[in-house]
């Protein structure tokens, strides 16, 4: 057995999420070793969809651009259409364009951006091989671990040696997915359906899905007598596609399973195909109801399992990256109690639930779709039948699954003992439309600066005192209070008026993770009180 060594965090996952959590803990300073049983190849891509927020974090990291041009083509449409067949007419159709005509929001410098797990899964590793602090161990297995107070030990083994090695850690984390090997032997217990629906992936490669001349769509939902039964998407904007088969018998036989015929359903005719891959996997509709025990965490699908109908999952598990980071950070640095971290599962599990929720919502409205037998029929019934159909998919606002920015950059961290409370009303939380808001516990609204930079671009290595508007504001007091703390901080001024009105204070404090602390119109009576709130110092709800 090799000599004990120690790393700050250990990290268990080398999937999006546990990369995202090696990237953010180096982009921080913190060293950190990164264990995946696996080689770190995808065979066969599970997630497609990067979504503004995400965005936002590989803006910070400096990948957004990497994403954004890693092969998806600018002039592919990104049309969702509703189909019996794709070389049937549509019984709808949300078009919006292709990534060369769409126009930006105006709540984000960052869009949705299609980039199959092919592609990002590299982009994501490569950047945190690049920090030398990171350690990156593929086809190593974390056997054991126990948490002993003050340090977690653990016993890993090289899959392809079989030797072993003794670690501690100050830290460990559990991105090691929806089947947790680390959640169970903690007894950690996982609350809501374990199988809305067992599904099968088809992955084939064909240049002749849609026709010359034909419009294509990205994602096609088929939908027969029976229902809503399938689902096609093209992965790489060319020649992969994944058709989903929802709903199937769990007692599918994968080895005589034959995909031809379900292919051939699906297009409306047999066309030259070749299948690359076959992935059975299930819906899922859970949320664990502990984040942490003691010195372990866990993050992404270790805490929630979500259908993938707006494309969530990898997402959610980015931004609970995120949300650790910072936190175990302060307390490595001194400036932040050990309770902070008791805020992750505070802040993040409302947004679980949520998300969890709006997911299966979603995926619920399929199954919901009235079931007509004539429905492919060249008659009158079968015409009356379509037009039933379109009609329901128009009344029951089927467009929210793609239209979801409220969920995307709506989620608020309120209440949470890190984010003071300024009093105002709590704004309406909508699923599709955003309205930007600077009340604390929301994320930092975004606006362009002079100089081309976004607001979002200022925040992220320590607090940011904002100081908006015309009149200069008295911020030394909170600056030495924090000072006087050891808590990194900065000022920033800015003189827009269009900024100050967003924002809707002249003094707004922004944590390191981009989501409002504080706000006021004059500075407060006690600094030196906010400072130790928003660094997990301050009074918590039950305390004595």
């Amino acid at each position: 057995m090799s000599e004990l060594e120690h790393t700050p965090v250990l990290v268990v996952g080398g999937g999006p999420v546990g990369l995202a959590m090696a990237t953010e803990l180096a982009w921080r300073g913190i060293a950190c070793t990164l264990v995946e049983r696996r080689d770190g190849s995808i065979p066969l891509p599970r997630m497609n969809a990067v979504n503004a927020r995400s965005m936002e974090v590989c803006r910070r990291w400096g990948i957004a651009d990497q994403v954004r041009n890693a092969g998806w083509p600018r002039d592919y449409p990104r049309r969702m259409q509703y189909v019996t067949q794709l070389r049937s007419d549509p019984l709808a159709v949300i078009d919006y364009g292709t990534d060369a005509e769409r126009k930006p929001s105006g709540n984000s410098p960052e869009s949705f951006q299609r980039c199959p797990q092919t592609w990002f899964d590299p982009i994501l590793r490569e950047h945190a091989r690049s920090y030398p602090s990171n350690r990156l161990l593929y086809r190593t297995m974390l056997d054991h671990f126990e948490d002993r107070g003050d340090h977690v030990c653990v016993t890993l083994t090289d899959r392809d040696s079989g030797a072993t090695r003794q670690m501690t850690t100050d830290y460990l984390v559990a991105c090691d997915g929806a089947r947790s090997g680390i959640r169970e032997s903690l007894g950690i217990t996982m609350i809501g359906s374990a199988q809305l629906s067992y599904e099968i992936n088809i992955y084939f490669e064909s240049e002749q899905v849609f026709r010359a001349g034909e419009r294509p769509s990205v994602l096609s939902w088929l939908i027969g007598p029976q229902g809503m039964w399938a689902g096609l998407s093209t992965i790489d904007g060319r020649k992969l596609w994944r058709l989903w088969l929802s709903q199937m018998s769990p007692d599918t036989d994968l080895t005589t399973f034959d995909p031809a015929p379900y292919i051939e359903q699906a297009i409306g005719e047999s066309v030259p195909c070749k299948v690359v891959g076959i992935l059975p996997w299930l819906r899922q509709q859970r949320v664990a109801d502990e984040f942490r025990r003691g010195r372990v965490f866990l993050c992404g699908d270790a805490i929630h399992n979500l259908t993938p109908t707006g494309g969530f999952g990898m997402n959610t598990g980015i931004l609970d990256a995120v949300d650790l980071a910072w936190k175990i950070e302060a307390v490595r640095d001194g400036w932040a109690p050990e309770r902070i971290l008791d805020s992750y599962q505070i802040e993040r599990r409302p947004v679980a639930d949520r998300n969890v929720t709006e997911a299966t919502f979603t995926f619920a409205k399929f199954l919901a779709l009235p079931k007509l037998a004539a429905l492919r029929d060249s008659t009158p019934e079968g015409e009356a039948a379509r037009a039933t159909l379109s009609r329901h998919i128009a009344d029951n606002d089927f467009e929210r699954e793609f239209k979801n920015e409220g969920i995307v950059l709506g989620y608020r961290y309120d209440p949470s003992p890190l984010c003071v409370d300024d009093g105002s009303a709590r704004p309406e939380d909508t699923a599709s439309t955003y309205a930007q808001t600077a009340r604390p516990g929301s994320r930092a609204p975004h606006a362009f600066l002079p100089d081309g930079r976004s607001t979002l671009d200022l925040f992220g290595r320590g607090f940011v005192l904002l100081e908006l508007g015309a009149k200069a504001q008295p911020i030394e007091p909170m600056m030495n209070a924090a000072v006087q703390r050891g808590m990194p901080i900065s000022a920033v001024r800015i003189q827009d008026p269009a900024v100050e009105r967003l924002y809707a204070a002249p003094l707004v404090l922004v944590r390191p993770d981009g989501h409002v602390a504080w706000r006021a119109q004059q500075m407060a009576d006690d600094p030196l009180a906010i400072i130790d709130a928003v660094r997990g110092a301050g009074r918590w709800p039950g305390d004595a």
